[in-house]
């Protein structure tokens, strides 16, 4: 009987300790599910999931709370409390603990360094200024196709700098230039002349309109090489997730008379492709995702259909599909815990730029999600960095 009163909440703060920490233990339950099974990105709580695999600092305040409700608890003597926050407390710590580790290790083993005090104290720079908003074409409808210009760092006035030509993410359906201004600034770091591109969207345009507008700013910037004291030779083509697809689609197809440019423009040689978790497949990836509703949602949007109504559309819009002995060397980047883009989207990009002979490089980053590099400062994000540093100065020369 005295047993049973023991574990009986009494008065207020016990009562709401022991109230909290139900709560609390069953939202970081629901929250580490997600995590452990990427998956579902429409769900609230699969969203939350990612922000906490991406910033792990959210995690380390997470554990400080439970670390004081743990106190108090211990103080009030509430023992369902404790019974409750003291697991919880160790699955946020492995939440915290293994993924670090992982990375470490494989970073270690492809001969990277990384650093723990950039994990959680980085300091973005903000130093260069962009020109913002500069016209790189105007559609037959009289739409303005847009771009911001990021100039490299330590250039003389004689030397032309190489490019990067940066084409955002957001399904193909949202986003917008400016994205990705760690990039951009690392890349001006590294000498490199930035073009972030705008490419229109649905509702407003075509299957084929978003690849023609990355086109359309390729040959602009060609045009306006002595302008901006750039390199025409030496232009790299780098997006992110749905900007992947696409930088790779315009890198591959160039040339292509049945994807076309959205302006009038000439055909521009790349020399190189960042994919970062870009699919390659893409009737593949409508069929197997480990977000289903909401990846066929936008690919419906984008390309106006599902692979059985469009199967043609679908094949053009496929990077794997201009695969050849000439395509430009590519560096791709997934984490094998995305929960968009499957590993098999870069296997079989692996799989195709080998049997053609294309130089090629693939990181497959160990329980890493979706969008990693949202985060500046994470070791899979500094990891990249030095693979593409390293990728750039083999492949840019």
């Amino acid at each position: 009987m005295n047993q049973t009163t023991n574990w009986r909440p009494r008065g207020f703060l016990q009562w709401l300790l022991t109230i909290l920490s139900v709560i609390v233990g069953c939202f970081i339950i629901i929250v580490a599910y997600y995590i452990f099974n990427p998956s579902n990105m429409d769900k609230i709580m699969s969203l939350l999931a990612w922000g906490a695999s991406i910033f792990p600092s959210i995690l380390v305040v997470t554990t400080l709370i439970i670390i004081v409700l743990l106190a108090l608890s211990f103080w009030k003597k509430t023992l369902i409390a404790l019974t409750v926050l003291i697991p919880i407390l160790l699955l946020l710590i492995f939440l915290i603990v293994q993924p670090i580790s992982n990375m470490k290790s494989y970073a270690k083993s492809e001969n990277v360094s990384v650093s723990l005090s950039s994990l959680f104290f980085y300091k973005q720079d903000t130093s260069t200024k962009p020109s913002v908003d500069v016209v790189y074409g105007k559609t037959t409808d009289g739409i303005e196709l847009k771009l911001d210009v990021w100039p490299a760092k330590k250039k003389s006035e004689d030397v032309l700098t190489p490019v990067i030509v940066q084409v955002h993410g957001g399904g193909w359906v949202s986003g917008d230039k400016g994205q990705v201004q760690d990039w951009n600034q690392w890349m001006n770091e590294q000498g490199y002349t930035v073009f972030d591109v705008q490419y229109r969207m649905p509702p407003e345009a075509g299957w084929k309109d978003e690849v023609g507008d990355v086109k359309s700013a390729l040959g602009w910037i060609v045009q306006n090489a002595d302008t901006y004291k750039i390199d025409p030779n030496r232009i790299i083509l780098m997006g992110e997730s749905a900007g992947g697809n696409l930088a790779m689609l315009a890198a591959y197809s160039m040339g292509d008379k049945h994807l076309p440019p959205s302006t009038d423009v000439p055909d521009v040689p790349i020399k190189a492709v960042i994919n970062m978790y870009g699919p390659s497949d893409m009737t593949e990836f409508y069929k197997n995702n480990p977000s289903k509703r909401y990846v066929q949602d936008v690919m419906n949007q984008y390309i106006g259909g599902s692979p059985t109504e469009y199967p043609e559309r679908y094949k053009m819009l496929s990077p794997i599909s201009y695969i050849q002995k000439n395509t430009p060397p590519t560096i791709t980047f997934l984490g094998t815990s995305d929960r968009i883009v499957p590993v098999e989207q870069a296997n079989v990009l692996d799989e195709k730029l080998t049997k053609s002979g294309v130089a090629h490089e693939l990181y497959l980053l160990p329980k890493v999600d979706h969008g990693f590099d949202a985060n500046p400062g994470s070791l899979s994000t500094q990891f990249a960095k030095e693979k593409v540093k390293a990728f750039l100065q083999t492949y840019n020369k």
